[in-house]
């Protein structure tokens, strides 16, 4: 149930929730500082529980039991904005987040005056995460990007990962879309698919692949064609 003014949901999702799970301080603040915003909070203990979302919707995930920080984002078949919380710093590659789609990230290092500005500022629809993490996002995609226009040179070649017997046609199809720059809307519109559908191909693809993003995705495929050169 939404208050009166406020337009989207937001949903708090953590496993210290449960009552068999022991309290966890870092979450108890989080869910103040969401209350002290005036939200009104679906507090849930796993991604299965939730309901349909939509684009605008606000997910705060508690990454700090989670051993894959951003698994549980790769498996969410909604729409929402995804933002995770109760970090330490080192538990993931920020710019991986930041390309892949998450929203923002929280640290337990963090202040609670910096916790509730990321909070408002999310709220305006911006993204939160450190500066220097979005600046070394923009340069890894604009060398993603020049990387692509030269495998766009030889589409023929890429073509033949489709021997690779872990991939699918719609993962190699996919794979060489990504390596043309394109983002997750943007295969989704080409393919005729939904972008939760090209979420899960991609999930499957890093894992296949042993690739942790795009960036690491765009290597393996350039080394593979190579061995069919």
């Amino acid at each position: 149930m939404l208050s009166k003014n406020q337009k989207f949901g937001v949903y708090l999702i953590s496993k210290s929730l449960s009552s068999d799970e022991a309290s966890d301080e870092q979450v108890i603040l989080f869910k103040h500082l969401l209350q002290t915003c005036g939200y009104e909070i679906t507090e849930l203990t796993s991604i299965e529980q939730l309901e349909t979302t939509s684009n605008q919707d606000l997910i705060f995930y508690d990454a700090a039991k989670a051993e894959e920080k951003m698994e549980a984002f790769y498996r969410y078949q909604g729409f929402a904005r995804w933002i995770l919380f109760n970090l330490e710093h080192g538990d993931i590659d920020e710019c991986e987040a930041i390309i892949a789609g998450v929203e923002g990230t929280f640290y337990t290092s963090d202040s609670p005056e910096l916790l509730l500005k990321g909070v408002r500022r999310l709220a305006k629809m911006d993204v939160w995460f450190k500066r220097n993490s979005i600046n070394e996002a923009l340069r890894r995609l604009r060398q993603q990007t020049r990387k692509a226009n030269a495998a766009i040179a030889r589409p023929k070649e890429l073509n033949k990962m489709a021997l690779h017997p872990k991939l699918t046609k719609r993962e190699v199809t996919i794979i060489e879309l990504v390596a043309q720059g394109s983002q997750n809307q943007e295969i989704a519109d080409q393919l005729h698919i939904s972008v939760n559908t090209v979420k899960t191909h991609i999930y499957s693809i890093f894992r296949k692949t042993h690739s942790r993003n795009r960036i690491e995705l765009l290597s393996w495929s350039q080394q593979f064609v190579s061995e069919y050169s």
